[in-house]
């Protein structure tokens, strides 16, 4: 049977791209762009946006805010969120998270989690943020025999004595927050604990100290 060997070829070539395939993020110097452009409307008082509760989500992205700037939750109240497929979704990422301590001074500290969706929202001033919805480890902490190794607890995915598993503990982050995309290396003796491992990278600091947990998100 005679065929197109121009039509076969078509098929491998790879995805054109333009101008329109991407968007360059506001106000950031280093130049990054943002590809897979965001095309679904969501409104937060649905009651799923990508599997996840929509008022966990909501919950997630006011904490965000209450973290980097001054808005309100009178100001958040009707948000809309512009989000993209979970094509990226699924990958374990070392983040870093700005917060005030009790001294009320600006310190970041890094955390390790999974993407579950990307997306973007507009705040109440009319600003664009380009965020990542995450589910973030249970704990985190450096190797005993070592401190630049960091190690995370992941949560427990067995049923307790009453029968119900522990809640994922979600939330939202900014893109520019991302620091690496990480591997897990099970720990031996602990089922649900893992070294943190990053492609061609070695931590040479104390990863104790600048450790994060659950309670500044």
């Amino acid at each position: 049977m005679a065929i197109s060997i121009c039509d076969e070829i078509n098929l491998i070539w790879p995805k054109p791209y333009g101008r329109e395939s991407y968007m360059d993020l506001l106000n950031d110097p280093s130049g990054a762009q943002l590809w897979e452009l965001f095309h679904h409307f969501v409104n937060l008082n649905n009651d799923l946006v990508e599997g996840v509760g929509g008022p966990s989500m909501k919950e997630a992205l006011l904490k965000y805010y209450q973290r980097t700037t001054d808005l309100t939750s009178h100001e958040f109240s009707d948000s809309v969120v512009v989000k993209n497929k979970t094509s990226r979704g699924n990958h374990y990422v070392m983040f870093t998270c700005p917060y005030r301590n009790n001294r009320n001074v600006i310190v970041h500290s890094w955390l390790v989690g999974t993407v579950q969706f990307y997306f973007q929202h507009v705040d109440f001033y009319g600003f664009p943020h380009f965020l990542a919805f995450m589910e973030v480890m249970k704990e985190h902490d450096a190797a005993g025999h070592d401190s630049s190794v960091p190690i995370v607890k992941q949560r427990s995915q067995s049923t307790h004595t009453l029968g119900h598993q522990m809640q994922p503990t979600y939330a939202v982050i900014s893109v520019n927050d991302i620091c690496y995309q990480v591997g897990q290396v099970q720990y031996a003796p602990n089922g649900s604990q893992f070294y943190v491992i990053v492609l061609y990278y070695i931590f040479n600091n104390n990863m104790r100290i600048t450790k994060g947990n659950l309670s500044i998100l």
